[in-house]
């Protein structure tokens, strides 16, 4: 199907809406009116009627020069402006394609699960068929209940025809509708009716792959190449499996509880469901407090190792088992293994882009930055209406020090789903990064309605709310993340800040002496001790555990932490004190680490703060100094640190 660009009547309509000739139209002619009306008046009373015809053939001749001043100009706020031209449509690929949301027509709303489900198995067969270009799951459900015309989605994906239809279930019997549209005219170019019982699904999946397939890319039956079968022939461990992928698909926190089960009851009915299993990873694995839940890491990769590892065992050729076990290696830090697996299921799938979004992750952890942003690029062209590969964007926009790219791709995640909460913690992020505290906390404010469970924006919150300078509620904020998930060690050192803010010794006092009600770090209780004046403690407890410099300094520029104390400048200030020179060596060493991270592109106000407060105690003022503007300059905005920060006394 090879697409040809139209310019049919309704479109020239368009165009002269857009460059506003309608509008001239039908000001002109008032404008016309009036000139001729006063005209004849004038002419009357000072007897030069005579002249009113060249009044008139004066208006009516310049009517075709308005038309085309309109056609070519724009009035604008910084003036006159050349209109643009409608950008011309890309041709599709030959045998793309996308595969919408199938409608659910059942009397029972839940059945919409399956209706999803059936689209994005369909879907799954269709892509794995040599030839045909799929467009990824999540932006063809981008459109999902939006009825846009077809040309326009064939445009936002970049395919040659779109699959819709819908489905109804009902007692045992399963009716499907479908229509093979162009997207070149939005003319429909195939349609077909199906009626199945339930128990025949799985034939009929491959039934319509390949009609689709002989219509997209007509091939001879010798040639046709074989679809892919399911992973079950067990329709209800199949119906529990689509029950779980689109609990998995909203991921909130109980959205994921609920795939969990839905999950391990297909595992039960068909223990050889390899998908099953590795789903029943991705669920565990997403229900950490470092993605969409509040559970310890080592809790969750404990339950989605062994999903994983069975997955693979019972398919080595499923990619989705691949990538599930690198997910589960990057959670655990082993990140040469989380890298090597997530490649193997790039190469048994180039176009999964979650394997793409979770190697990303993995390159971020070892602190290559520009590959990461490299891969996220390949995940945005292989799925761009996807919100969290947009999000990811966005993130690498915000660690190049780019914050207008960083709040239009978040904006963009935000339009495809409102209620993602990871896109609008990303627009909180950028906004406090500009120091427009009341869009940053409007925006956290909205991730914190989308998952109200979640202690990380909470946290989050605290912290905009103390660059606001709105101490108290950022108190209360940080008590709900506290509430929420009493250990998790993302906002450890947020909460040892906040006693500092507060001043409240006795609770520093019950921190060092690890007596506090949550568990706290060496390093947090070192910072503790610092607060109180116990530097001699501080030195002894620092010096009992085994500061990594490079996870330190990558901590500090990865997205993970709310707040990072600077443990490695409070261990080497400690250190230059009693005239220990490794303390300085130390500073050096950080020093070299953080640019090399500048190297690479990264423009990390903390890094540019952590560096000027390390030249400092070097002696160093000239450059502190320029660090320290630098730091302002790129979005620091943590005044209220700076008088806490021991280490700043120097600058």
């Amino acid at each position: 199907m090879k697409q040809r660009y139209r310019f049919p009547l309704s479109r020239f309509w368009e165009e002269l809406r857009r460059r506003h000739v309608v509008r001239v139209v039908i000001y002109y002619a008032v404008f016309a009116w009036v000139v001729i009306q006063v005209g004849d008046v004038l002419f009357e009373a000072f007897d030069l009627s005579h002249l009113l015809r060249f009044l008139v053939a004066g208006v009516v001749g310049a009517f075709p020069i308005a038309l085309a001043l309109s056609w070519m100009f724009d009035i604008t706020p910084a003036g006159l402006e050349r209109t643009p031209p409608l950008p011309q449509p890309v041709e599709a690929p030959a045998g793309s394609l996308a595969v919408l949301p199938l409608a659910n027509l059942s009397d029972d709303a839940e059945n919409e699960y399956f209706s999803d489900g059936l689209s994005e198995e369909i879907r799954n067969q269709l892509a794995a068929v040599p030839g045909l270009k799929v467009a990824a799951r999540t932006s063809s459900f981008a459109f999902k209940g939006r009825h846009e015309d077809a040309r326009e989605i064939g445009q936002r994906l970049n395919v040659a025809a779109i699959l819709e239809g819908g489905v109804r279930k009902h007692a045992g019997v399963v009716r499907i509708s479908l229509q093979l549209v162009s997207t070149a005219d939005g003319y429909q170019v195939w349609s077909e009716h199906y009626e199945r019982q339930l128990e025949d699904i799985f034939r009929l999946q491959r039934e319509i792959a390949a009609a689709v397939t002989q219509v997209v890319t007509p091939l001879s039956a010798a040639t046709t190449p074989a679809v892919t079968t399911t992973a079950t022939h067990n329709f209800e461990a199949f119906n529990l499996y689509l029950r779980g992928r689109h609990y998995f698909h909203k991921r909130t926190d109980v959205a994921l509880h609920r795939a969990v089960q839905h999950f391990q009851q297909a595992i039960e009915l068909d223990p050889g469901y390899a998908l099953a299993h590795s789903g029943l990873s991705d669920a565990h694995i997403l229900l950490s407090f470092r993605y969409y839940g509040n559970q310890p890491s080592e809790d969750t990769v404990a339950r989605a190792l062994p999903a994983a590892r069975r997955a693979l065992e019972l398919d080595p050729t499923l990619a989705e088992a691949h990538a599930s076990l690198g997910l589960v290696y990057e959670n655990k830090g082993e990140l040469e293994s989380a890298g090597a697996s997530l490649r193997r299921a790039l190469q048994l799938n180039p176009a999964y882009s979650m394997a793409l979004v979770w190697y990303g992750l993995v390159l971020v952890q070892q602190g290559r930055f520009e590959e990461a942003a490299q891969r996220d690029q390949e995940a945005l062209r292989l799925d761009p209406l996807s919100p969290i590969i947009n999000v990811n964007v966005g993130f690498d926009a915000l660690r190049r020090g780019d914050t207008q790219q960083a709040q239009s791709s978040f904006a963009t995640a935000v339009e495809i789903d409102p209620d993602f909460p990871v896109s609008h913690y990303g627009l909180a992020r950028a906004h406090a990064l500009a120091r427009q505290f009341d869009d940053a906390r409007r925006e956290i404010d909205e991730a914190i309605r989308c998952a109200p469970g979640r202690a990380y924006y909470f946290a989050q919150k605290s912290l905009i709310l103390l660059q606001a300078g709105e101490n108290e509620a950022a108190a209360q904020a940080v008590e709900e993340a506290c509430s929420l998930s009493p250990d998790n060690p993302l906002d450890a050192d947020l909460v040892v800040a906040h006693v500092m803010v507060r001043g409240d010794r006795d609770e520093l006092s019950r921190i060092a002496s690890d007596e506090s009600t949550r568990k706290f770090s060496a390093g947090s209780r070192a910072q503790a001790l610092i607060a109180l004046g116990e530097f001699d403690a501080a030195r002894e407890l620092y010096e009992a555990v085994a500061l990594d410099r490079e996870v330190e300094v990558r901590s500090l520029v990865t997205d993970d932490w709310v707040w990072r104390l600077p443990h490695i400048i409070n261990s080497a200030h400690l250190r230059l004190l009693v005239g220990d020179n490794r303390g300085r060596e130390e500073l050096e060493q950080l020093l070299a680490a953080l640019q090399g991270i500048a190297e690479q592109g990264v423009i990390s106000p903390r890094a540019r703060y952590w560096a000027a407060t390390a030249n400092a105690l070097l002696g160093r003022p000239g450059p502190a100094s320029n660090l320290l503007a630098e730091a302002r300059a790129a979005g620091w905005s943590h005044e209220w640190w700076e008088r806490l920060d021991w280490n700043a006394q120097a600058l």
